[in-house]
């Protein structure tokens, strides 16, 4: 499978659980504000992690390598895929890319600051923020899922974020 084939399956995954959510909401009443609210806050999420990882709406050769510089610089976060990536050919590179960029962004801007949001939150507390993180961090975790499950079963570097996810 080439990058570009990968970069396509990863986007792909975004926008089948973005249309997920929009039929649940097609399937809540108006009158269901709290359920509704959930469901527009998972679809936000999703559709954040399309934006996050840049998904979509640009060349994606072009991007993929530029994508490829912010993984130069931040890598080193990740011992294991770091090592791994040092190790592979140019092409090889790409498809690592392709198959975890998205991911490796997303945790690396994003969820370690959820996480200490939502820690706050039960700390004080705080209902709403709790609600509303509990769906945001979920939706992402779901998402994680899903990129991880599709390269497991297509064996494109596959089990990648154990260390994070044990350690």
């Amino acid at each position: 499978m080439t990058y570009l084939e990968i970069d396509k399956a990863i986007s792909n995954i975004m926008k089948e659980k973005c249309n997920e959510c929009k039929n649940r909401l097609d399937d809540i009443s108006k009158e269901n504000t709290t359920e509704r609210k959930a469901v527009q806050l998972e679809l936000g999420m999703y559709s954040f992690c399309g934006n996050a990882g840049l998904l979509h709406n640009f060349d994606r050769e072009k991007w993929l390598q530029k994508r490829r510089i912010f993984l130069n610089k931040e890598l080193h976060k990740y011992p294991k895929l770091n090592e791994i990536y040092q190790n592979l050919t140019e092409e090889e590179k790409m498809c690592f890319v392709a198959a975890l960029q998205s991911e490796i962004f997303i945790r690396d801007q994003w969820l370690g600051v959820q996480y200490a949001a939502f820690s706050s939150a039960q700390a004080t507390g705080d209902h709403q923020n709790i609600f509303e993180l509990k769906i945001k961090i979920g939706a992402v975790e779901n998402m994680f899922a899903a990129w991880e499950n599709w390269r497991a079963e297509n064996n494109i570097y596959p089990n990648m974020f154990e260390e994070v996810q044990n350690g």
